[in-house]
């Protein structure tokens, strides 16, 4: 009975979390400013690991929470790598301007 109602909402959770991806890749995809994308996937990849972790404790196999845990870390790295371009590239347009302007 109550292992019912725990998958019951464990597979709405997953769902919805589902859906939020879907709206946030919308988001990431139809995002005007650069940081609108890096937050849009960031976003995105925070809702992977959460329904990956969902799904860990659904299905009961721990290795599903490994991967989880490694995919943290490459997201993690990956904005600060894609957050670092961006904060160069707004500089280097910023002194063009500043050049262009003097």
């Amino acid at each position: 009975m109550i292992d019912t109602a725990y998958n019951i909402l464990f597979f709405g959770a997953v769902i919805v979390i589902a859906v939020l991806i879907i709206i946030s890749l919308i988001r990431t995809i139809t995002g005007k400013l650069t940081a609108d994308k890096i937050i849009g996937l960031n976003m995105t990849s925070t809702l992977t690991v959460l329904a990956m972790i969902i799904l860990t404790a659904l299905l009961g196999d721990d290795y599903i929470a490994d991967i989880a845990i490694i995919y943290v870390m490459l997201s993690f790295i990956s904005i600060l790598i894609l957050a670092k371009i961006y904060i160069n590239l707004y500089n280097l347009r910023s002194d063009k301007e500043d050049e262009k302007n003097d």
